[in-house]
C-alpha cells in the first residue's frame, strides 16, 4: 500500500477555468459514446480526509474490470468491482447492454450490510442473500428495494453504481450540463441528477506529463458536491473529489497524482 501511495504524491499544476453553463443535455438512449469505453483492468485508490490538509484515512483499493462479451444472445459489457481494505469490503458485478449501457443484471455485496442483492432486469426479479445479518434481513428493506426496482422500469436510466464508467461515455462540451436519470439498485429510487462541465484543469501522471481534463461538477444544497476530472483525450475518469459535512472523499486512478 505504501508504494501505491508514493505514485499518488507527485506535483499537480492546476489552471482552473470556471464558466457559466449554456446548454443542457438530458441523456437518452443513443446519447452515449460507447466507443469511448475503456475496456480492461484499472484501479483507483479511495481515501477520506477530515479536512483538505489532514492525513488520509480509510485507504481502499478499488479494482475495476470492464469486458465485452455476450449474454443471452446480446452484446454486453460486464463491469466487476472489488474494494479491498485488509479484506473485501465490497464487490459488485454488472452486465450492461452494449448499445445503450442500460442494466441487464446487477449483483452487489457490502460487508457493512451483511447481505448481497441481485437484480435481474430481464426477468424483473430481485433476490437477497443473508451473509451474516444478525436476526436476518428485515422484510422492510426487501420491500422498499423491490418497490424502487419495479419503479425503475418506468423510464430509461443508467446504473449509478457504475458512474465512473458512465462518465467515460458522455459527449463533453464546454459549459454543458448533463441530466442523468440514475438508479443504484437496492439503494433508492431512480432520480434525475445534473452534472455540469464547469471548466478545464490539468493533472500530472507519474512521468510528469500534464493531462488536460474536463471538470465535471454535481452540487447539492449546503456546499456538498461531487467533482470529477475526466481526461479530454481518452475520457478516462482520473480523479473524484467529494465534499460533505464529514470531510472529503477521493478516488484517484493509480498512476495519476491526486494533489493540486
Amino acid at each position: 500500500m505504501k508504494s501505491i501511495l508514493i505514485l499518488l504524491t507527485s506535483l499537480v499544476i492546476t489552471t482552473f477555468a470556471v464558466a457559466k453553463p449554456t446548454d443542457t443535455l438530458e441523456i437518452k438512449r443513443g446519447d452515449l459514446n460507447m466507443h469511448a469505453l475503456q475496456l480492461g483492468k484499472y484501479s483507483y485508490i479511495l481515501y477520506t480526509q477530515k479536512t483538505s490538509t489532514s492525513p488520509a484515512q480509510n485507504i481502499t483499493l478499488v479494482k475495476i474490470d470492464a469486458e465485452a462479451g455476450q449474454y443471452h444472445g446480446k452484446s454486453v459489457i460486464t463491469i466487476t468491482q472489488e474494494w479491498d481494505r485488509d479484506t473485501v469490503i465490497h464487490a459488485a458485478s454488472s452486465i450492461f447492454n452494449a448499445e445503450d449501457f442500460s442494466t441487464i443484471l446487477h449483483e452487489s455485496y457490502w460487508k457493512r450490510l451483511g447481505y448481497s442483492m441481485k437484480f435481474d432486469f430481464e426477468t424483473k426479479t430481485a433476490a437477497f442473500t443473508d451473509r451474516g445479518v444478525k436476526g436476518g434481513i428485515p422484510d422492510s428493506i426487501k420491500t422498499v428495494a423491490i418497490n424502487d426496482f419495479n419503479q425503475s422500469f418506468q423510464s430509461y436510466n443508467l446504473n449509478w453504481h457504475a458512474d465512473l464508467i458512465v462518465y467515460q461515455l458522455l459527449p463533453y462540451k464546454a459549459n454543458r450540463t448533463f441530466v442523468i436519470n440514475y438508479y443504484d439498485p437496492g439503494f433508492g429510487k431512480a432520480e434525475k441528477v445534473a452534472y455540469t462541465v464547469t471548466g478545464s484543469d490539468f493533472l500530472t501522471d507519474i512521468r510528469g506529463q500534464k493531462i488536460e481534463c474536463w471538470v465535471l461538477n454535481h452540487n447539492d444544497p449546503g456546499n456538498i458536491y461531487e467533482r470529477f476530472w475526466i481526461a479530454k483525450k481518452t475520457n478516462e475518469v482520473l480523479k473524484e473529489e467529494d465534499s460533505s459535512p464529514r470531510g472529503f472523499r477521493y478516488k484517484v486512478k493509480i498512476g495519476v497524482s491526486g494533489q493540486q
